[in-house]
């Protein structure tokens, strides 16, 4: 095989991104960021003229781009740093929807790129009217939508940035297991989740039953609904009157950084995260890969509802983006240092943990840092003890 058809087969075998499957994304992004009109059609033309380049079967076929590729063309061809954002985004959601769609895995190195060039744009100081917002879920983590496309008023793929930070909010205990409408996956950024699975049995007995059945809507300021709202104000869950017995079926199945997991639409489950530690995830509801629109929330048996405002309480999409950066290396330097400290490499074991303990020391509002600075201190106390 000359060089030339090892680089066709490379290419076959990496997974690019065709200008519709982008263009689809960008719509969602556009909605998810609220970017105007006057950002986003550009952006939309822009995509299409590269689609339109191809005039033969070949061409159509290349048409489609490595993210890469797709992130140069947009430099070249977005005159704006705020537009060339948002198509970034696009990029890295198309990505990571062309992996799951195709049934592949997401690498480590596939999720770093896809988290660059989400934090990318989170991060950016943006001008022209495109904007992240977080908003606090009833079960306690912080989520900024990154990609929503909506059908006749249920989700459709809604892509979302997950983040519970060390500030013991976890929500509602009572309602921790739930289920969603649209099958869902989480690929890990950072921290440690525990989730578990749940058998429900209809009960007719109050006294045979674990808990009451609850119906989810969602508030946007303007109405109140069971449908789906991508910038909402509240949400609510009222209880149905109908009574199950739960009974764990799986786990506690523990999830760490570049690590992925899914939960297949109407299927029961709760995840567990640490009061005290960050956890963060890329996240999508996917309802070409199973829907059901019943998929209620599990509550107590004799409470009538329960209300979760969705405000941040000030924390701005930027701080957490950073949080999450912060934590990523805090946890790669750990995890050096722990290999060297298993080959008995202390000299490089040392200057690793240092480098974690110099985070927790040099960046300001690192999370829960008395936490994670013990955590260090911990392992250089016994790297020092072998120099």
């Amino acid at each position: 095989m000359n060089e030339t058809d090892g680089d066709h087969k490379d290419r076959d075998n990496e997974c690019s991104v065709s200008p519709s499957a982008l263009s689809r994304v960008l719509r969602g992004v556009v909605v998810a960021t609220k970017t105007p009109d006057d950002i986003a059609v550009p952006i939309d033309q822009w995509i299409l003229s590269c689609g339109s380049k191809g005039t033969s079967d070949h061409d159509a076929t290349t048409a489609a781009l490595r993210p890469d590729e797709w992130c140069n063309a947009a430099t070249l061809g977005l005159s704006h740093e705020d537009s060339q954002q948002v198509a970034r985004v696009a990029i890295g959601v198309a990505f990571l929807r062309e992996k799951a769609r195709r049934s592949q895995d997401v690498t480590a190195a596939d999720l770093a790129m896809v988290w660059d060039l989400v934090r990318g744009a989170i991060t950016h100081p943006m001008t022209t009217g495109p904007r992240f917002s977080a908003a606090r879920s009833s079960q306690g983590f912080l989520a900024i939508p990154l990609c929503s496309l909506l059908k006749d008023g249920n989700i459709d793929e809604l892509y979302r940035f997950h983040i519970w930070l060390p500030d013991g909010q976890r929500g509602n205990l009572d309602f921790a297991v739930h289920s969603h409408q649209a099958y869902a996956q989480s690929w890990i950024l950072a921290g440690e989740g525990k989730d578990r699975q749940y058998a429900v049995e209809p009960v007719t007995s109050v006294a045979d039953a674990t808990h009451a059945m609850y119906a989810l809507s969602w508030a946007d300021g303007k109405n109140t609904s069971t449908t789906y709202k991508t910038h909402q104000t509240s949400s609510t869950v009222v209880n149905t009157g109908k009574f199950v017995r739960t009974t764990q079926t799986s786990g506690p199945v523990v999830h760490t950084r570049d690590m992925s997991y899914y939960i297949p639409s109407a299927v029961f489950h709760s995840t567990d995260v640490a009061p005290d530690t960050l956890h963060a995830t890329l996240f999508v509801f996917d309802s070409h890969r199973g829907f059901r629109k019943d998929a209620p929330v599990l509550g107590p048996k004799d409470s009538e509802s329960s209300t979760q405002l969705r405000d941040p309480a000030g924390v701005t999409p930027a701080a957490l983006a950073n949080m999450v950066e912060t934590m990523r290396s805090w946890e790669m330097l750990m995890e050096q240092g722990q290999r060297h400290s298993k080959r008995a490499e202390w000299e490089d074991a040392r200057q690793a943990f240092s480098k974690a303990l110099n985070l927790c020391e040099s960046v300001p509002d690192f999370p829960q840092v008395a936490r994670y600075k013990d955590q260090v201190l911990g392992q250089l106390e016994d790297v020092r003890s072998k120099l």
